[in-house]
């Protein structure tokens, strides 16, 4: 359930930059023809990334806010190979080798 508040708010989100950044390259564009595309393309990217950080802190909110456990802890155990807990085993089990 709460992978699905997360992409519903990173899609909202995203509508939502790249919507502000429409309405900013028209005025660009308004005022400078030929830099109007340019800032419309810039815009649209950058929505993509500048959307997730604030989709995660609006998802961490509505989940906390419908009283559920917020869940911070990734899957996978030690099977997982990024962090520092997996990257010490591996070390120790390559040596034992």
């Amino acid at each position: 359930m709460q992978t699905v508040i997360l992409m519903v708010a990173y899609l909202s989100t995203t509508v939502v930059f790249q919507f502000v950044g429409f309405l900013i390259s028209r005025l660009v564009d308004y005022n400078y023809p030929t830099l109007g595309l340019m800032t419309f393309l810039i815009l649209f990217l950058a929505s993509f990334g500048l959307a997730w950080p604030v989709a995660v802190r609006i998802a961490d909110w509505l989940i906390v806010r419908l009283g559920m456990t917020l869940e911070t802890e990734q899957s996978g155990g030690l099977l997982r190979r990024d962090s520092m807990e997996s990257y010490h085993q591996e070390r120790r089990d390559a040596a034992s080798k």
